[in-house]
């Protein structure tokens, strides 16, 4: 099998050859699903992100996540991703890490409950749950400290990958949304 470095390099190199509306329509039909789905219907808080351009379109989900429930979105302070509520307005506050995330300003922490979903980027999913992030382990550890909440990962077609190579530190989620599919792992 080959490493995550490896596979990491060829996901990266397949996303440049995409346009920037390639996805449009597969995003708008994960989005749709994911506005449908029973874990988000459910939620009273949702733990997002800002998405990449590599990544799922989510916007309009945390636009009615911000007038419908509590949003919380990721700051990376030091090794640590810590989540902060954020109120409307707050897409015009952000401003990229230094890993080239976009960030809300520093504010109240949110911590997940069993009334939360937290959605969970990477550059690739198999069905069964296995993520592969971008190498630094945030989300795991993360994921670590709360093993009850619902997670959901969220991917476009190309990220979803038949294995990954994972290590006992790999945090699975609970639930892979891509191309307008739900599948529970």
């Amino acid at each position: 099998m080959q490493t995550k470095e490896k596979i990491r390099s060829q996901l990266k190199q397949q996303a440049k050859k995409f346009s920037p509306t390639y996805f449009i329509l597969e995003d708008r039909a994960s989005v749709e699903a994911l506005l449908d789905c029973p874990s988000y219907r459910r939620c009273s808080l949702l733990f997002g992100f800002s998405p990449l351009a590599s990544e799922v379109d989510i916007s309009f989900v945390l636009e009615e996540a911000i007038k419908h429930k509590k949003l919380a979105l990721p700051r990376c302070i030091g090794d640590t991703l810590e989540f902060q509520f954020v109120e409307e307005g707050w897409d015009e506050h952000v401003k990229p890490s230094s890993l080239g995330v976009l960030e809300p300003p520093a504010g109240a922490r949110a911590i997940p409950d069993r009334q939360s979903l937290i959605l969970v980027p990477a550059m690739a999913y198999t069905l069964q749950g296995d993520r592969l992030g971008r190498g630094k382990g945030y989300y795991d550890r993360y994921l670590r400290v709360y093993p009850e909440a619902r997670t959901m990962g969220i991917c476009r077609s190309y990220q979803l990958q038949k294995k990954l190579p994972t290590e006992s530190w790999d945090m699975r989620v609970r639930e892979v949304l891509c191309n307008g599919f739900i599948y529970r792992t």
